[in-house]
């Protein structure tokens, strides 16, 4: 009987609205609730219609740049009809993923926008009094708690302004926002490069536990992308371009890079161009076994180097590693032989090389001084000596190559000397 009794009334309602002159503007003066197009919903379009206007619409919702809406704030909504019209309505509502209301409208100007609800309790904001007016603003403040996703659903009347429902155009259109992850939901994925301006990297920054981040690493000219690992050299990818599931956590990944390297080599040889196999060679501070002359995996640069071999005069230089494999020709000159030298050539200095002590036995020569100097001439130890033997304690001195100076009543001699630990 309850029915039967709604359908008799929704008859007479019928019919006495069909009795209105001018339906159509029935509605000018504020915008109907329920018309949005939103799920259970109709639209404007049920009235009105036949119209055809060239435009768009835009719906903008102020702040909201990456889609995500911060729970609880207020952002003010820019609504506009373009087209070419001469009179515009519109209506908009919020709804959540359960197609319940989202959030609360207010309006900025009472003048041009309307404020109704619904018996389902959903909320619009709709024009007032439609005119030429196509640009309207008005307020939404976020649901308080995360709420997933809101969607608004809009629809706009370009309308010719004849008071009746033919000639008018319908347009309805839809936007969604995510809402964004509280602070304390957030962790920190840094991402570091070693070494430290080898390479580009990006995707760092703040994400959700479980969220997919897109990260990348671009090596810079003379360096090549090795792997990615984390804070604590666990292998994570071999890929410079992945996708990285974020942890519960801060974390951080390094991307490691490694310089293009090339070779050094040294050809050493005396005056009369014969080569010599097992001349000392000290590159950037470090002494290496006789006959080493090939060094490997060199990054472009400048790098200091002492060559020695006893008889002969040491020689020093810069090697420039550009980008190409170099090859230095080296020309060692025999130290004069005169009777002093003779007898220096029957001095014993051992061991060399030497780790704790360095024993010195003059065989004859009358030595007054004794000096240690490195290949850039800094003075490591120095003494004057009277007796024929002497030991040097050279065990707190830094590996390497050193040149061991005798002085004599008129003369100083020079030795090679090796430290090794």
């Amino acid at each position: 009987m309850k029915k039967k009794y709604i359908y008799i009334l929704f008859i007479l309602a019928a019919s006495f609205i069909s009795l209105i002159p001018y339906a159509g503007h029935r509605n000018s003066g504020q915008a109907p609730l329920g018309r949005t197009g939103a799920p259970g919903e109709s639209t404007c379009g049920a009235c009105h219609g036949g119209g055809d206007y060239t435009g768009s619409m835009t719906f903008d919702l102020g702040e909201i740049t990456s889609g995500q809406y911060q729970p609880g704030e207020t952002y003010t909504i820019s609504f506009t009809a373009d087209y070419d019209a001469p009179r515009y309505g519109f209506s908009v509502t919020a709804l959540d993923a359960d197609d319940q209301p989202a959030g609360d409208f207010a309006l900025v100007n009472e003048d041009n926008t309307s404020y109704g609800v619904s018996g389902n309790d959903r909320q619009y904001v709709g024009h007032k009094n439609a005119d030429a007016t196509s640009n309207w603003s008005f307020e939404w403040t976020a649901p308080g708690d995360a709420s997933g996703d809101v969607t608004f659903y809009y629809v706009v009347n370009a309308a010719n302004a004849d008071n009746g429902t033919g000639g008018d155009m319908i347009e309805t259109g839809s936007v969604s926002f995510s809402a964004a992850a509280d602070d304390e939901d957030l962790y920190t994925l840094t991402l570091l490069t070693e070494p430290e301006n080898a390479g580009t990297v990006e995707g760092g920054g703040d994400y959700e536990e479980g969220e997919t981040v897109s990260i990348s690493a671009e090596a810079h000219e003379g360096y090549g992308f090795v792997s990615w690992l984390d804070d604590q050299g666990g292998h994570v990818s071999d890929e410079p371009d992945f996708e990285y599931t974020m942890p519960s956590e801060d974390i951080t990944l390094v991307a490691h890079f490694v310089g293009d390297t090339y070779t050094l080599s040294f050809d050493i040889r005396d005056a009369n161009d014969t080569p010599i196999e097992d001349a000392i060679i000290t590159l950037d501070e470090e002494t290496f076994d006789p006959g080493v002359y090939v060094f490997d995996d060199l990054s472009p640069g400048d790098y200091m180097y002492a060559v020695a071999r006893e008889g002969y005069e040491g020689e020093e230089g810069t090697a420039t590693i550009t980008d190409v494999d170099k090859t230095i020709t080296v020309t060692l000159s025999e130290e004069d032989t005169s009777i002093s030298d003779l007898m220096l050539s029957e001095t014993e200095i051992y061991p060399n090389p030497a780790t704790a002590f360095l024993n010195l036995d003059f065989a004859g020569m009358q030595v007054v001084e004794v000096t240690i100097v490195d290949m850039m001439g800094k003075r490591f130890y120095h003494t004057r000596v009277q007796d024929f033997t002497h030991a040097i304690d050279v065990s707190r001195m830094p590996t390497g190559l050193y040149y061991l100076q005798l002085k004599t009543a008129g003369e100083i001699h020079t030795k090679p000397v090796q430290i090794s630990r």
